[in-house]
């Protein structure tokens, strides 16, 4: 096969599922002997014991693993009908699986997965009403081709857009623009197969039963996380499609804040990446080219070599001063840093020492030089500008809060920012760049983090980091499975528990985003969690509405159903 992953892992029992970012396309190796079993065997429990028919998956991130001896591949929206009302009738499990980017594995299931990369067809693009309607299989980046043609595009994009357009809306995914709500909101139409009630068609004005109104269920569907059903069709609002002008400048931290409401009544588009242990944030805006001055800038930058020389001295430097970069960095020669881009040099540079705050002090500074560096313009279809860069494998944790309304902001997103970013300091956390920052308007949908009414409520996302050395060679294994451990018990640690420390001493009213919300490891941190989750979402509404649609839970995972 011509497309090959970024990363590979050996596996004697069945096969592994691959998701990578810029990849054109999941990539799944398992056990088949023919195309895609409609059902599992039916005397699957004579050979429970056999391990030889299981299908492991790897998150893009390398933070989560599963391995299921039941794992489904249908074709057509008639074998998943089938094979959710053989599962409902078993009491099998069968939890519903994207691309496998969401960073803690929300799709992941133990006892049952069904994938639906098959189910990827562009039904229908309906150029009056601005709407195209796709099976839930479909890439959002195929989408966005399709599009073309038609000259419309997607209303909004996440960072990345190899995910499936089913997981792109269930967990509410957003992009960023002060007036422009997360994706699921544009959502006109969803196609739900659920166990106990069959195949729904849901859109905001159908009603269902007489005690269960259809469009307070689409509203609940929209970011149904999987559990009410398996969606496999969505229709979504298109606007017609346009090149955005993006401009990329670094300030200190006052003028950040200072310039925050300028910046976000002015633009389409703003998000902000504070550097910690450094005065600089990184500020990108973009906005339509029409709605750009004719003789304001459009193509400024600087040569990509003068731009990186800060991260490639870097490098060099530590590389002959410190043999523990040397060993972390054997397989990289001075060949391969001259021909990295940022984010491979970042991630090198990080592996080096990721912990010692020392070091992240200096690969931080060396990012804010290269940013200043980048300061200019440059003018791209909005498919290609919103798009960017995530770095490597690594764990993220992104929360979501009011902050007030767009002519009325209350500051909490400056508040936290700035009470963050001292606390780090003050207790000398080992964290990398960027802390990123970017706004939305509220959602329709009752299970997103930032529901409301109205299009004037302000939302801040802020997203903090810390990345994964990824795993060499079987003989570095060992060492690096030891720093990767490290890492994680620093970032899941004294990182998120100085967010969660934050909020209680604030009451910003913090929720994370669905697809970065980890379960946690101690009980009372557990017991907060679910105590925040029924203070903000109508969780009686949502669980009426699964018990109506999937009684036995065969949906759920252990996180969602906890």
């Amino acid at each position: 096969d011509k497309e090959q992953p970024l990363f590979h892992k050996a596996t004697t029992a069945g096969g592994i599922l691959l998701a990578a970012a810029g990849v054109a396309t999941t990539l799944m190796m398992y056990q088949s002997t023919t195309k895609t079993q409609l059902l599992e065997k039916k005397n699957n429990d004579d050979d429970d014991d056999d391990d030889s028919t299981s299908t492991t998956i790897f998150n893009w991130s390398g933070t989560h693993q599963v391995s299921t001896k039941h794992f489904w591949e249908p074709e057509t929206e008639a074998e998943v009908e089938a094979i959710v009302r053989d599962c409902h009738a078993r009491g099998q499990a069968i939890r519903p699986v994207g691309s496998s980017l969401s960073p803690n594995g929300i799709g992941f299931s133990s006892d049952g997965m069904l994938s639906l990369a098959n189910l990827n067809e562009i039904v229908s693009v309906d150029t009056e009403k601005r709407e195209v309607t796709v099976q839930a299989g479909a890439r959002v980046s195929q989408v966005l081709d399709a599009l073309k043609p038609y000259g419309l595009t997607l209303p909004n994009l996440a960072s990345i857009a190899e995910q499936q357009m089913g997981g792109f809306v269930q967990v509410g995914a957003h992009g960023t623009g002060a007036k422009i709500s997360p994706v699921d909101h544009y959502v006109t139409s969803l196609k739900l197969v659920t166990p106990s009630c069959g195949t729904l068609t849901l859109t905001s004005a159908r009603e269902l039963t007489s005690s269960h109104e259809g469009s307070e269920l689409f509203h609940l569907a929209k970011v149904g996380l999987g559990c009410l059903g398996i969606v496999t069709q969505v229709t979504m609002q298109c606007v017609p499609s346009h090149d955005l002008v993006e401009h990329t400048f670094v300030l200190s931290r006052a003028e950040a804040k200072r310039q925050r409401d300028t910046l976000l009544k002015k633009h389409k588009h703003v998000r902000y990446m504070w550097i910690p242990y450094t005065d600089s944030v990184v500020v990108v805006t973009n906005d339509p080219e029409t709605d750009v001055s004719e003789d304001a800038p459009r193509n400024e930058r600087q040569d990509d070599a003068v731009c990186l020389q800060p991260l490639r001295e870097l490098y060099q430097q530590l590389l002959n001063n410190n043999a523990k970069a040397t060993a972390a960095t054997a397989t990289t020669s001075d060949a391969d840093a001259g021909t990295m881009g940022f984010g491979e040099l970042r991630d090198v540079l990080l592996a080096m020492d990721p912990l010692n705050v020392q070091h992240v002090r200096k690969v931080n500074q060396a990012e804010a030089e290269f940013w200043k560096r980048s300061e200019g313009y440059q003018t791209k279809p909005s498919e290609q500008l919103l798009q960017f860069d995530c770095g490597g494998q690594q764990w993220v944790w992104e929360v979501a809060f009011s902050t007030g309304t767009l002519t009325k902001n209350n500051d909490n997103d400056m508040n936290l920012m700035e009470q963050l970013l001292e606390k780090i300091e003050e207790r000398q956390i080992p964290a990398p760049a960027p802390i990123e920052q970017r706004w939305s308007s509220s959602s329709s949908s009752l299970m997103s983090p930032v529901h409301g009414n109205g299009n004037d409520g302000l939302h801040s996302w802020v997203g903090i980091i810390m990345y994964l050395p990824e795993l060499q060679s079987d003989d570095d294994n060992d060492d690096t499975n030891t720093i990767r451990q490290d890492i994680t018990n620093q970032f899941q640690g004294p990182y998120c528990q100085l967010v969660r420390d934050l909020n209680n001493d604030n009451d910003f009213k913090i929720a994370s985003h669905w697809a970065k919300l980890e379960l946690p490891y101690q009980f009372w941190t557990l017991v907060d969690l679910q105590h925040d989750l029924q203070q903000r979402y109508p969780l009686d509404k949502f669980n009426a509405a699964r018990a109506m649609l999937d009684p036995k839970r065969i949906l759920g995972n252990s996180l969602l159903n906890l």
